[in-house]
């Protein structure tokens, strides 16, 4: 009985150590976040027009948000495991794509935007699913614990391709990034992971939770969606462009980068912490609290010059979105169940990558260059206050409908 108990313990923290790689290389660390440190070798070396280099995470976003209920309904139907054998290979032919395309914008942003959709499964929708399968008692420290690996990601893999383009060019980096995923996560999906018995559960009894239809009924769903939403719109346009605006500010291209590593270490600082807090705090109050992260950061940029500001706010961004990867299945899975987590959590993944690719174009538009920062930064501390609001009203709808519930037993009996 010992032995069991122990060897289910090992199996799961393999589990989470392995879905922890897979994040680690995950298509939104390489062309999201790794993107960021692309823009100025591209456009220093192309000359092609820097608004529109930095705009191509618009429609990275936009199209790994598009196929996320997609991967979702895959991951429910057939599993996580077998989406990720999938992706693994498909994402690493897609960014070595991109590197050995013709020298041309369009193709450019053509390629960028196919190696985007091929890479759309290697992400947190089957890693999360899987996690959220495999531990109910500790899941929110399990979750902290493997998107923690997203936080060590954003801090290491953009330097590294820094290193990489200046020695040998950004076109040799993206096909090294292609390369290394595939040899980093296709052993992880065939040897360690593995489907959780909430899926065999799942798949033999119908499951218990919400159908996607009965879910999007409720007010509880939207609110959620567009507070997920919100968040990481001003989180990722915070974060993801801190290296141009240092760059603007005088920075040098490997300071620049540095800046990202302090997003991860942030990031990585709160999902452990706050994945740990959910276990034992009233989720929703702590999520709110979190979800004001990226307005302090933006109101500190909009408030200040020099480098050291922009380093200061990048921790803040770095606690944003930290936070809301484990607040996503951590609050689906406790209001919605487990019967069509794939779906739902593919839908909510979809406005979070939505937020991730147009906030970053949306801020670089509204600065011109650098010359309207203020502006843009003032604007984004707004946007920024909407999410916790949100998140505020979904708890309060939550209390009204379960006393509305109780009320109408009593009065039925």
């Amino acid at each position: 009985m010992g032995m069991d108990r122990t060897a289910g313990r090992t199996r799961r923290i393999a589990i989470v150590l392995g879905a922890g790689v897979g994040m680690y290389f995950s298509i939104g660390i390489v062309l999201i976040y790794g993107f960021s440190v692309f823009i100025v070798p591209i456009t220093a070396d192309t000359q092609w027009d820097r608004t529109v280099v930095a705009a191509v995470v618009a429609p990275i976003a936009i199209v790994n948000g598009l196929m996320s209920p997609v991967v979702g309904a895959l991951t429910d139907r057939f599993g996580p495991r077998r989406v990720l054998v999938v992706s693994s290979v498909s994402m690493a032919i897609g960014l070595v794509g991109v590197g050995i395309a013709p020298n041309s914008l369009e193709t450019f942003i053509v390629t960028v935007v196919v190696a985007s959709l091929m890479g759309a499964a290697q992400t947190g929708v089957p890693y999360t699913y899987m996690i959220v399968g495999w531990f109910s008692s500790r899941r929110g420290l399990a979750l902290g614990a493997m998107l923690a690996f997203v936080g060590l990601g954003i801090a290491t893999v953009p330097p590294f391709l820094a290193f990489l383009i200046s020695v040998w060019g950004w076109r040799f980096a993206f096909v090294a990034a292609g390369l290394v995923s595939m040899a980093a996560t296709l052993p992880v999906a065939l040897f360690v992971v593995r489907d959780p018995p909430a899926r065999r559960e799942v798949v033999g009894s119908g499951g218990e939770g919400h159908t996607v239809r009965q879910a999007v009924e409720t007010a509880s769903f939207w609110l959620m969606l567009a507070a997920f939403f919100f968040n990481y719109f001003a989180a990722a346009a915070g974060s993801i462009s801190l290296p141009v605006v240092l760059a603007d500010r005088g920075a040098d291209p490997a300071n620049a980068a540095f800046v990202m590593s302090l997003v991860g270490l942030a990031f990585i600082a709160m999902r452990l912490g706050y994945g740990a807090l959910l276990d034992r705090l009233p989720p929703v109050p702590l999520t709110s609290l979190a979800f004001l992260s990226p307005a302090v950061g933006h109101l500190i940029l909009l408030s200040s010059e020099g480098l050291i500001p922009v380093y200061v706010s990048a921790v803040f961004f770095g606690l944003a979105t930290g936070a809301e990867g484990d607040a996503i299945g951590y609050l689906l899975a406790k209001r919605f169940g487990m019967r069509s987590f794939g779906k739902l959590f593919g839908i909510n993944y979809m406005a979070l990558t939505f937020g991730a690719g147009l906030g970053p174009a949306s801020l670089h538009i509204m600065a011109a260059e650098g010359t309207h920062y203020l502006e843009a930064f003032t604007i984004f501390a707004v946007i920024a206050a909407i999410a916790p609001v949100l998140l505020i009203l979904d708890g309060r709808t939550r209390s009204l409908t379960a006393r509305e519930q109780t009320e109408y037993a009593l009065r039925a009996e």
